[in-house]
Order: C-alpha cells, then sequence, then structure tokens
C-alpha cells in the first residue's frame, strides 16, 4: 500500500544535472558522469501520447495507447556557455571563453535529472535516460527603476533507448525514464546524482588503486620512470593535485601530474630524473565521483 506521504504535492525544484550519453545500443547503456546544468527555477514534462478506441458490434470493443517522446521544457537563472555548448553540440573556444553558434549542429544524447520538493518536506527523483536539447529561448529588456530578472527557457526531448533494460520477472525493455519517491517504501536516493540512475546501477565498489607503476616496494626502479597510479573509479576533477611524489627524506621532488580523460589514470611526470640509488615516496589522498575518499602511500627505490 502507498504510504500517506506518496499523495504529497510538490511545491519544488532542485538540482538539474546532466550526463552525456555515451553508448546506446543492444549491449550496454553507459553515459558519462554527471554534472550540473543550472539553478533550476521551473520544469513541466510533458509525454506525447495517443489513444485510440477499437468499435465493434456497434460498442467500444478496445483501447490502444502508445507513447511517443516526453517534451521536457524549463527555465533556469542563466546556463554557463561551456555547458550550454557541450548540451546543444556548439563549440566553445576555450582560449577566448566563446561560445561559436553554428546553426545545423547536431546537439549530443544527455541524460537528464532533477529532484522535485513535496510539501512535507521529501523529494521525488527523476532521471531521463536519453534526450537532446534545443538552443534555448532567451529574453531582454531593458533596465528599469524594478530589476526584472529574465529566466533562460531551455527544452529537451526525451526518447526512450536503444538499449533494452532487465527489468525483473522476465521483462526486458528499452526505458525513457526512472523515477523514485522517497515516502515510496525501500526507495533510497542516496547517490541519485553521482551516476544516471537504470535498472543496472548498483552500488559504487570502494574507492582503490587498482596498479601502480612501479609497485609498491619495488626496487631497480629506472631513474627516467614516470610513475603511474591506476584506480578503479574515476576521479574528481583536481584529483592529480592532491598527489605528491617525494624523497623518503620529505624533500619535493618537482613534477607534473596529468589525468586521463577518463580520469582514473595519473601520471606523474619528474621534470629531471630521479636520484640513483634513492628511496621515493608518493603520498595519495584523493576522491572519486561518488565522494569516496583514499589515502595512501608508495614506497619505491630507484637503480
Amino acid at each position: 500500500m502507498p504510504n500517506s506521504g506518496e499523495n504529497k504535492s510538490r511545491v519544488g525544484l532542485k538540482d538539474l544535472y546532466i550526463a552525456e550519453v555515451l553508448q546506446d545500443d543492444e549491449s550496454a547503456f553507459v553515459t558519462g558522469t554527471p554534472e550540473r546544468f543550472a539553478p533550476a527555477a521551473e520544469a513541466n514534462f510533458e509525454p506525447t501520447v495517443s489513444s485510440e478506441t477499437q468499435y465493434a458490434d456497434d460498442a467500444p470493443h478496445d483501447v490502444m495507447n502508445a507513447e511517443g517522446e516526453t517534451k521536457v521544457t524549463g527555465k533556469v537563472t542563466s546556463i554557463p556557455f561551456p555547458t550550454l555548448a557541450k548540451a546543444t553540440g556548439k563549440t566553445f573556444d576555450a582560449a577566448s571563453g566563446r561560445v561559436y553558434d553554428s546553426p545545423g549542429a547536431t546537439p549530443p544524447y544527455y541524460a537528464l535529472g532533477c529532484r522535485s520538493l513535496k510539501s512535507n518536506g521529501k523529494y521525488r527523483y527523476y532521471w531521463f535516460l536519453k534526450g537532446q536539447f534545443s538552443m534555448p529561448k532567451e529574453e531582454f529588456t531593458t533596465r528599469g527603476e524594478k530589476p526584472e530578472p529574465k529566466l533562460q527557457e531551455f527544452t529537451y526531448t526525451a526518447i526512450q533507448t536503444i538499449h533494452p533494460f532487465d527489468l525483473g520477472g522476465g521483462v526486458t525493455k528499452a526505458l525513457k525514464r526512472v523515477m523514485g519517491d522517497e515516502d515510496t517504501t525501500n526507495f533510497d536516493a542516496t547517490g541519485w546524482f553521482l551516476q544516471v540512475q537504470t535498472p543496472a546501477t548498483t552500488a559504487p565498489s570502494a574507492l582503490a588503486l587498482s596498479s601502480s607503476d612501479p609497485a609498491d616496494g619495488a626496487s631497480g626502479v629506472l631513474v627516467t620512470k614516470a610513475p603511474t597510479l591506476t584506480f578503479n573509479n574515476a576521479l574528481i576533477d583536481g584529483s592529480e593535485a592532491n598527489i605528491v611524489l617525494t624523497k623518503s627524506d620529505g624533500t619535493i621532488k618537482a613534477a607534473t601530474y596529468a589525468i586521463d580523460t577518463a580520469r582514473k589514470i595519473i601520471t606523474i611526470t619528474p621534470t629531471t630524473n630521479l636520484a640513483a640509488a634513492t628511496d621515493y615516496v608518493i603520498a595519495i589522498a584523493v576522491t572519486d565521483v561518488f565522494g569516496q575518499t583514499l589515502r595512501a602511500v608508495l614506497n619505491f627505490t630507484t637503480a
């Protein structure tokens, strides 16, 4: 039976997130790490539905329903230009801070998530798994005696995935949306915006160092070595700044720290060769995209 809280009205809108759809085919559905879209003010979900009644023997015999795309229209304070360019397929030039709006650019597919506050203080949560953004509508007016802030209006067209998901009970179907309510028995919103939610979503593995080169305790390491650290989960932006290479006496070794596009591999490139026959330490203090932290220390000795 439903809990009484599930009947409460929605009175708020918060936390608009997007995540690029990287793969959607029969074999897999994969998205990037969710990121904030823009501060939300309004949103409207309007599915395209059709219904036809079949008549037989001079009476209604059957009703046939079909659902197509869902048009999501919303208003936000302002979409940051880098985010706007990514979501709509435009070009953002980081060197100049400009967006180049080329008509005809094909927007990539994105997942869209949000949550809505209810009158009892609990939330309803949503993820549309796949859709495209259109260039937003903008309105301007001259400034008068009273400020009149204008919101930016966006349109997102949600469609179902190609990938079929196992829904349990032998049912396998493509999906358009996943929803949850904090008042529904067994629903847990933990990590809702850390990864796009699907029937296949599981709790993330504990953050760990999958491997390192050189390995912890290694000896005879070449002085030209550029150590690499591989983690099992994607790390938050800037994680490479929380790793430091030093000699065993604490002297910092000058180096550059780079992370790959998947944000799982960090490469440490010393600016000059390592000292021969010397003990080195790599101190690690990183956080993954799920908010999990890892502190570790590795040691190796050069040849």
